[in-house]
């Protein structure tokens, strides 16, 4: 833009010495064709000087304009990922979350209803590990108890060893499933974890749900003792309405969280 207007006022101040060198010396421009011809020779090449810095401003601006409009699309883009986050998972027998740009909300205890009572709830919680309580009484109605392992099965030495568990959040991901029989996701969805399908025992009272256990389970410190409450048992596939194959009897089924 400076090369610019510097090539204007050589321009305008060609022109006035031009003008000024016409009315001085009338009778020598008249006289002498060369130096007409030299003066507008110069103005020719000052003025292609012009329009080349033109082109090159114009040029320039279109570049900068495209770079505006693509720093637009990332913001907008990241807006959008922003907006649409709030998956969240369950990691089961783990303490922590994958280091997949996923945050831990807590770590904390696997839990639940006693496996043998017929009234108890159904589902496996994450309970965090630094609860709050308001009163200090009431009526022993419904319970809540830990959780552990009944066999070897997820692991070598998982007998008896009480579940943990880590409330997971991907940063940029608004939907989460479960996929049982599978350890690999779909086509445009992101591994979290994989593992091994768990629900309770189907003999027992208390009614149960399918949760992932991962594949390399931890446990809790000091939690080495049978006290029962919510058990984890592998799941093994039945045929009949189940089809076999593609499924396979008596197969413990896998089992993957993915988010997208």
């Amino acid at each position: 833009m400076i090369k610019r207007c510097l090539l204007y006022v050589i321009f305008c101040c060609d022109l006035i010495s031009l003008c000024t060198s016409s009315n001085n010396n009338k009778r020598l421009l008249l006289n002498d064709p060369d130096v007409i011809n030299n003066r507008l020779i110069r103005l020719e090449g000052i003025v292609s000087m012009l329009n080349a810095s033109l082109q090159q401003v114009t040029t320039e601006n279109q570049r900068q304009e495209q770079k505006i409009q693509q720093q637009d699309n990332i913001i907008q883009q990241l807006s959008s990922n922003q907006q649409s986050s709030g998956a969240t998972y369950i990691r089961w027998a783990r303490k922590q979350c994958p280091g997949n740009d996923t945050e831990l909300v807590y770590s904390g205890y696997a839990g639940g209803g006693y496996f043998d009572q017929p009234g108890s709830a159904a589902e496996y919680v994450c309970l965090p590990p630094d609860p709050d309580f308001v009163k200090t009484s009431a009526f022993d109605n419904g319970r809540m108890y830990g959780a552990e392992f009944d066999a070897n099965f997820f692991a070598s030495n998982a007998d008896k060893e009480d579940v943990p568990c880590a409330l997971c959040r991907p940063k940029h991901s608004a939907s989460t499933i479960m996929i049982p029989g599978k350890n690999t996701c779909y086509s445009g969805w992101k591994l979290e974890y994989h593992g091994y399908l768990a629900s309770g025992y189907y003999n027992h009272k208390a009614a149960s749900s399918f949760v992932c256990v991962d594949i390399n389970p931890e446990y809790i410190i000091g939690g080495l003792d049978m006290h029962y409450g919510k058990l984890f048992y592998e799941v093994v596939a039945k045929c009949g309405s189940l089809k076999c194959p593609p499924y396979m009897p008596n197969y413990p089924l896998t089992c993957v969280v993915c988010t997208k």
